[in-house]
Parts: C-alpha cells; structure tokens; sequence
C-alpha cells in the first residue's frame, strides 16, 4: 500500500543564515538593543520559523521584527509598512537608530 503524497507548505518566515545572526547580535549590541528570537511562531495562517525582535533596553515593546521570506530580509517596523531587502546589511543600514 503506497501512502499519498502531502505537499508541506513553505514557510512564510524562513530561518537565518548564521552569519546574519552574528551580524544582527554585534550590530543590536552596539546600538544598545535588546534582540530576542521567536522560533516556530504562527500568526493567523503564516508561519515563522524565526522571527527577529529588536527593542530598546528597558522596554518590552519591538522596534522592528525581523524574517527571512524566500524574497529577502522582511524589516517590520512597529509603525509602518514591511520593508524588504536582498541582504542583512542593507537592512541594518536603513535601521540606524535616529539617536545615534
């Protein structure tokens, strides 16, 4: 008896590469945020294997999340539209903080 075959949908939040998370920490270090990792997170019919929140220290509400969809890098800001980009540096360049 053959069983059928099951397509699994793709992921709307993909996982980081490595390198982009050691990007990412260095980079919230040096600006004195706190970054915080959700891993398998669903909301509504999406799911995330991995989200990235960015906050300033202190408070518990995001700045930015981020995830890695099959286009590129997502950058949600807490006010605003997604923002979307081909690499982790080029979002990090956008997301300098204003106190800085």
């Amino acid at each position: 008896m053959q069983l059928p075959r099951t397509t699994l949908p793709t992921p709307t939040g993909l996982s980081f590469d490595v390198p982009d998370l050691l990007m990412l920490r260095a980079w919230a270090e040096y600006h004195e945020l706190g970054m915080t990792i959700d891993l398998d997170t669903f909301t509504g019919s999406d799911e995330y294997e991995e989200i990235i929140n960015l906050s300033e220290a202190g408070t518990p509400h995001h700045r930015w999340m981020l995830w890695r969809s099959a286009d590129g890098i997502v950058v949600q800001p807490r006010m605003g539209r997604p923002m979307l980009f081909d690499m982790m540096a080029d979002a990090l360049d956008l997301l300098i903080p204003s106190a800085d």
